[in-house]
């Protein structure tokens, strides 16, 4: 057990025995006599967690515990005292201390409120990281496309070995946070924090401390110290996002934290050493950044042990319409509307556009179409004008070539009947076999459908 604790009593004996008590249940201790030595432990040491006797000689145990609380917030208190009463114990929870133990204390007591005091520890972080981190919910790695094979064998090896640092590639909205996610998941760290940040859309004079922390008084503003993310993430894994963005003078303290596992907060003498895994994602090219000195190459090498570049949705096809289906069902349940899927002219559209904004995009453009909609299948209609100016382009050039097969003979009746095949399967797939709604789709009577079918053996 690596959690540190902080033992603050005025009497020897009572700092010894405490001191070897805990020692027995692993835990990391230190003592200290009075309020001064105190605050320098708490400085030099950083406890995770401090046992405060309420009276210090002259000193008040619960002002210490203020003071203390303003420096370090993260920090549990537990309160030792002979003089127990209610008022006082109130006063000591609303000074943000965990517990309140009377003496003459019992070790075993004492274990089960550090117990308590580490697991309230561990949840205040958490939900104080979900409020100031939005996560994306949607993290399931969806693909059906045989060109992401490599990607997902890169996946695996990652999660099998967490220690590994890598570079996740592509163009933005591709799913680089999604792939990160995964791998963290599927990792042994899985039951620790993954802290994300967007390099690119903090203030570089922000970044350095959003990343390093800073200890009290570091800067004008700073009024208590702060634990940065690479702290806050112990045991688990922080994603760099947007790396190409960072500073080149931030590059180098990083390059140094990757090296030794260790790094100093702004304002800080002491070393803090943390286990994490880094995982970072740019869609810069960071071989052209080194060559024009924007970027180090001694941190990308560092960084890119495993390189996991993903490609774009547009040389994924068999993902489109996929991954559409898959957005379809979410929002649908979402928006409570019972959508059954995609007109086969919009699914043409999906597979012909460009998609610049990659999976974020298509997944914004379902959810869209699906707000919109008030019918059972999504229809043209609702496609925005330049996707179909796009898809218009391209039937141009499809029917150029058409004419340009017509130098050969082909069967007209033959490219009739492969047509209306297609059309009949595509609606009966879209209305699940359901006849009445696929013969509304193809705007023809129930009759008139099973008549097809029969003449075309469909069944």
């Amino acid at each position: 057990m690596d959690k540190k604790i902080l033992i603050i009593d005025d009497e020897q004996i009572i700092r010894f025995s405490l001191m070897e008590g805990l020692k027995d249940y692993n835990y990391n201790v230190e003592v200290a006599k009075d309020s001064k030595e105190a605050l320098e432990k708490l400085i030099s040491f950083r406890p995770d967690i401090i046992l405060l006797d309420m009276k210090l000689k002259n000193e008040d145990g619960l002002s210490l515990a203020k003071e203390i609380k303003n420096i370090d917030d993260y920090v549990e208190i537990i309160i030792m005292t002979a003089y127990a009463d209610i008022k006082t114990a109130i006063k000591a929870i609303k000074l943000g201390a965990t517990d309140y133990l009377k003496k003459p204390l019992d070790i075993e007591e004492i274990n089960l409120s550090l117990s308590k005091a580490m697991k309230n520890q561990a949840m205040k972080k958490k939900l104080m990281m979900y409020k100031q981190y939005n996560q994306n919910k949607d993290n399931t790695f969806l693909m059906k496309d045989p060109i992401m094979n490599d990607v997902v064998k890169k996946m695996n090896i990652l999660a099998k070995n967490d220690s590994v640092t890598a570079l996740i590639t592509g163009e933005t909205g591709c799913g680089k946070e999604v792939v990160a996610n995964f791998i963290h998941n599927n990792s042994s760290r899985k039951d620790s924090l993954m802290l994300s940040i967007n390099c690119a859309s903090i203030p570089s004079n922000l970044l350095e401390s959003e990343l390093f922390g800073f200890e009290k008084n570091a800067f004008s503003g700073a009024n208590k110290s702060k634990k940065g993310l690479l702290e806050l993430a112990h045991k688990g894994t922080l994603f760099l996002d947007e790396l190409g963005e960072i500073p080149l003078d931030i590059q180098a303290k990083l390059l140094r934290f990757l090296e030794s596992k260790k790094f100093k907060r702004i304002g800080g003498l002491d070393s803090i050493e943390v286990d994490i895994r880094i995982l970072a994602a740019t869609n810069k090219n960071l071989e052209e950044a080194i060559k024009k000195n924007e970027f180090r190459s001694d941190l990308f090498y560092r960084l890119n042990v495993l390189n996991i570049k993903i490609p774009s949705l547009r040389d994924r096809k068999e993902d489109i319409i996929f991954l559409a289906n898959h957005f379809l069902s979410l929002f649908s349940k979402k928006f409570k509307k019972n959508i059954l899927g995609f007109d086969f002219e919009v699914e043409n559209i999906f597979l012909n556009y460009n998609w610049p904004g990659n999976v974020r995009e298509l997944k914004n453009m379902i959810e869209r179409l699906v707000i919109l909609n008030d019918k059972k299948i999504i229809t043209k209609d609702l496609i925005p004008f330049e996707m179909i100016n796009n898809n218009m382009n391209i039937a141009e050039c499809e029917i150029d070539n058409r004419y340009k097969d017509l130098k050969n003979e082909i069967s007209l009746e033959e490219e009739v009947k492969n047509l209306e095949i297609y059309y009949i399967k595509e609606a009966l797939r879209l209305s699940n076999n359901n006849y009445s709604n696929a013969s509304k789709m193809l705007s023809i009577s129930r009759h008139a459908l099973k008549r097809r079918m029969e003449k075309y053996n469909l069944q």
